[in-house]
């Protein structure tokens, strides 16, 4: 990250901290429980949620539910008190479909990128180790999704490792969101996500409505245990 980033955001992060009327800087009772997801299936398969002191993963191809899903997670962590940062290179992140989700946004720190910056998903990265170290956050999102695989490639090959060994043991869940799978520690989630088909509101005909999104998720990359699960779409 380039040192003017760095002492921004960690400026941010001071201030943030000074606060008084703000939210809790930390949510009550921090421990390593898993983070509730907050769709059942996915849970109980998970045994819980997506662990803490672990980089997880969900990834899947464009419209397979992985942001909806992720947005889940940080709707029921913010919920329960926690504090979240999203760091978002390709600047994806829709506010409004966040709030909807129920996430509430004044505990989550969007970290917005310029999808066309040179060096912006190295400086994304970096940013991740900032808020990481913090102390702060218990959840931390890094979405990659939509950024092609050959710029992940390009990232220095100890990335997911330097983060795996900053949390280890702490009561902070990394999650990364992808096209396909990235990485995750040796006890993170890795949650593979397809679109089984869009479920409809009404009777057939042109005047029914979308309403959600029905998804296949599997767990591992050589496992045969899945869930089935609908996304609620926002309008």
């Amino acid at each position: 990250m380039s040192s003017a980033l760095k002492i921004a955001l960690e400026e941010i992060l001071r201030a943030r901290r000074l606060r008084a009327d703000g939210p809790p800087l930390r949510g009550m009772g921090r421990s390593l429980a898993p983070l509730a997801t907050g769709q059942s299936s996915v849970d109980a398969l998970l045994q819980g949620g997506i662990p803490r002191g672990q980089v997880s993963e969900v990834h899947g191809p464009s419209s397979s539910g992985r942001t909806g899903l992720v947005l889940s997670l940080v709707a029921r962590s913010t919920g329960d008190g926690v504090l979240a940062a999203w760091v978002d290179p390709a600047d994806r992140l829709d506010p409004a479909s966040a709030s909807a989700a129920g996430v509430e946004l004044a505990r989550l720190l969007w970290f917005r990128g310029e999808p066309r910056a040179p060096r912006g998903l190295a400086n994304a990265v970096a940013a991740v180790g900032t808020l990481l170290g913090s102390g702060i956050f218990e959840l931390v999102v890094l979405d990659l999704a939509g950024i092609p695989a050959c710029e992940v490639r390009r990232l220095p090959d100890n990335t997911w490792l330097r983060l795996q060994r900053m949390i280890e043991g702490i009561p902070v869940a990394l999650v990364l969101v992808a096209d396909a799978h990235v990485a995750h520690g040796p006890e993170g989630a890795s949650l593979a996500l397809r679109p089984s088909g869009p479920s409809w509101s009404g009777a057939s005909g042109p005047g029914r409505l979308l309403h959600g999104l029905r998804v296949e998720a599997r767990v591992g990359r050589h496992t045969i245990r899945g869930a089935s699960l609908e996304l609620r779409a926002f309008s």
